[in-house]
């Protein structure tokens, strides 16, 4: 995977973001949906992911929760123009970096409709090509005309609510000016502002200028139920058989009982530990590759590997902040089996039967 990958479709031509990043390493994607993000973090943990736009009505929308795990991972991530914005918008608080004018109309409130960013668009062999204005490109162009004296203000808010009023895909100047004998039509070509290109261009620039660094967290990613069950494996699916031979030989060895505990603890420390992220987790992946034979870690993919660096700074996390605690839990451990008396209770003073 490239070291920045860029989701990107109707807002912004593959050309100009290539244009826009001479030299760096940069992965052009489709507009992304669910799951997308999640898909690219899992195939090769790219340095940078650049939101720009994503699918969206008919098709599941890029997950909030797939976007925490990339930053939880360490992925930088940053959104802009229009399905980015969004994104940005609300995920701002937990470290996504949002750039451009229709994000910060997002945050302070002056943009509120989803509807504001949507245009339809054609396919991937037309290159995503829009078919109709987006409504902030809209109000930009008549805020302009109205600067220069190209129309009244009466005019251009009577013409914003009609765009308003129509369903998205039906946004488009031909239509709006259709029996009206107005100055806009000439000065269109010249004048008109596209906000969501400025601000995908104003998103490249940071990304040039390597201004998107990973989120500073103080918040933890909670691997829930539901996420579990459909986050990306980030390493290699071994066939049930072979799963089932592996443990059938623990269990003729007599060790599966053991890997079992371990494997829960685990399991547990990776599910409620603080991960760490940037330069930490670089730390712990360059940890686990010195210290685990590289054939163990062979079938691992550069997430892969991440994740179980990860789990392993969780484990040794969680058995460090216990260590103090640990021979009371052994002593309730022998409880539990029955031990306990044998072991601690002088033979004397055991309770017996009568």
């Amino acid at each position: 995977m490239p070291e920045i990958a860029v989701f990107a479709g109707p807002t912004i031509p593959a050309g100009r973001i290539v244009d826009a990043l001479p030299g760096r390493d940069v992965a052009v994607l489709p507009p992304a949906g669910q799951g997308d993000v999640a898909a690219v973090v899992a195939a090769g943990r790219p340095r940078v992911i650049a939101l720009i736009d994503g699918v969206y009505e008919r098709v599941p929308a890029v997950w909030h929760k797939e976007i925490l795990w990339a930053m939880s991972e360490g992925v930088a991530v940053a959104g802009a123009a229009s399905m980015g914005a969004l994104r940005a918008a609300e995920l701002a608080p937990f470290g996504m970096t949002g750039v451009g004018e229709v994000y910060r109309a997002i945050v302070a409130g002056e943009l509120t409709d989803d509807d504001e960013v949507a245009v339809a668009h054609l396919d991937a062999g037309h290159a995503y090509r829009p078919v109709n204005e987006a409504m902030v490109s809209i109000r930009a162009t008549l805020r302009a005309a109205v600067r220069e004296g190209v129309l009244p203000a009466e005019e251009a808010a009577e013409l914003a609510a009609t765009a308003k009023a129509l369903h998205y895909p039906d946004r488009r100047w031909p239509e709006l000016l259709a029996g009206r004998d107005s100055p806009l039509r000439a000065w269109l070509p010249t004048g008109r502002r596209d906000v969501k290109l400025a601000d995908a261009l104003a998103l490249l620039d940071l990304l040039a200028r390597d201004g998107v660094r990973p989120a500073e967290r103080s918040w933890h990613f909670e691997q829930t139920s539901q996420w579990r069950a459909v986050r990306p494996a980030g390493r290699a699916v071994l066939p049930a058989s072979v799963v089932d031979a592996v443990l059938d030989g623990l269990r003729a060895e007599g060790r599966y009982d053991e890997l079992e505990r371990a494997a829960t603890l685990r399991l547990v420390a990776a599910a409620t530990g603080a991960r760490p992220h940037g330069a930490a987790l670089d730390e712990w992946i360059a940890l686990v590759t010195d210290r685990v034979p590289a054939a163990d870690l062979a079938d691992l993919g550069p997430a892969g590997l991440a994740a179980f660096a990860a789990d392993q700074a969780c484990l040794v996390a969680a058995a460090t902040e216990v260590a103090g605690d640990v021979p009371a839990a052994i002593l309730d451990t022998l409880r539990v089996r029955g031990e306990y008396a044998a072991r601690v209770v002088p033979k004397e003073n055991r309770c017996t039967s009568p």
